[in-house]
């Protein structure tokens, strides 16, 4: 099996997939025929209409209808792929802005006539509150994929605006989420290419070396070994890697990796308590 390994995508350049493409995606939910959504469903209501009015006049021996086959006017899976895009990305932004945006700036509770400081105070707040950088919560017409998408981006490049940096789960919770969207927007509209996640915290259980995710693309999804030959692992090396392909391989994989990660929990712990014993003798 042969792979076609790019390099790994950071997360910034899955929102710009979701940003460059959505309007792709909206305008595959239209099918190539004029007919809207509306036309499609007068013509089934007037088949329906002629079907009972035949059966009123020939209740016995009428022949049913025809009705010619109507393309249906959506793409089902192209709307459930939107849906889910845009849902994951708004409550992702949610959630990043319930941990990093700050609370508009409080106005005066009482207007004193003729206070400069209470006056220049209720604009500053005015401004804060109507800052167009800030992600709104319950405004609809801005809780859109693109939208949310923007919001994360820069919220990953930090620019400025009423909020604290991100933290490295914040960022990590983002790619996550960028990255399911952009595959799911490219299987969508049929520009998904191979590429390849390294698996940082998921060293490999034979050996130590670094694991690779390669996903996407016409193949199965596959975890190479960058030691090769040198890697005990028991699967094929594939063009100088160890290479997990199969179902069982990686049922196999993931098995060995949570074994890995709950031994490294219990060296943790063990060395925890060594050094609570030392501070305490």
């Amino acid at each position: 099996m042969q792979h076609t390994a790019r390099p790994a995508r950071i997360a910034a350049d899955d929102l710009r997939v979701v940003l460059d493409h959505w309007q792709n995606m909206r305008d595959l939910i239209d099918t190539a025929t004029p007919r809207t959504g509306a036309e499609y469903l007068r013509a089934l209501d007037s088949h329906d209409a002629a079907e009972v009015a035949l059966d009123r006049t020939r209740p016995a021996e009428r022949e049913h209808l025809v009705l010619a086959e109507q393309p249906a006017p959506l793409r089902l899976h192209v709307v459930d792929a939107c849906r889910a895009v845009e849902a994951a990305l708004c409550s992702l932004a949610d959630e990043i802005a319930a941990e990093v945006q700050r609370s508009p700036i409080a106005p005066p509770r009482r207007a004193i006539a003729g206070d400069e400081t209470a006056l220049s105070l209720e604009l500053l707040a005015t401004r804060d509150a109507a800052d167009r950088r800030r992600w709104r919560y319950n405004l609809s017409e801005q809780r859109t994929a693109p939208r949310a998408a923007e919001w994360l981006l820069a919220r990953l490049h930090d620019e400025a605006g009423p909020f604290l940096p991100l933290d490295e789960a914040q960022r990590s919770r983002i790619g996550r989420v960028a990255r399911e969207a952009a595959r799911r927007i490219e299987r969508t509209v049929g520009i998904e290419q191979r590429r390849a996640y390294p698996m940082d915290d998921r060293p490999c259980p034979w050996c130590g070396a670094a694991l690779t995710m390669h996903r996407g693309g016409s193949e199965a999804d596959t975890v190479t070994c960058a030691n090769g030959y040198d890697c005990g692992a028991p699967v094929p090396v594939v063009e100088g890697r160890r290479t997990w392909a199969a179902p069982h391989e990686l049922v196999g994989l993931e098995k060995a990796l949570g074994e890995a990660e709950r031994r490294r929990r219990r060296r943790e712990a063990k060395r925890a308590e060594r050094a609570r014993a030392r501070a305490a003798a």
